[in-house]
């Protein structure tokens, strides 16, 4: 199998904002949340304008959820020849 080739593979840069709303806050209304979602869309496109000027388009997810359960654990992965052996 041969290398994709760079100049026709698609790369993309990600950068990703929680914001947490702590527990026995007021409830956040969807007009205040999707105002913020606006102005924070306007102004990442602002930033990309003037930073990214290679960037040929943006995709903005939002998504409001409960976080009954999250859990991020980091795993350390150990070397061992066989990795090594293939690098």
């Amino acid at each position: 199998m041969s290398a994709p080739d760079a100049d026709k593979t698609k790369r993309k840069l990600r950068l990703t904002f929680e914001f947490e709303v702590p527990p026995g806050a007021p409830d956040v209304r969807t007009k205040a949340r999707m105002g913020a979602v606006s102005e924070l869309t306007a102004a990442m496109q602002a930033a990309a304008l003037r930073e990214l000027p290679w960037a040929t388009s943006m995709t903005v997810r939002h998504e409001w959820m409960y976080a009954w359960y999250d859990e991020t654990t980091p795993v350390p992965l150990t070397a061992h020849d066989a990795v090594e052996d293939a690098l």
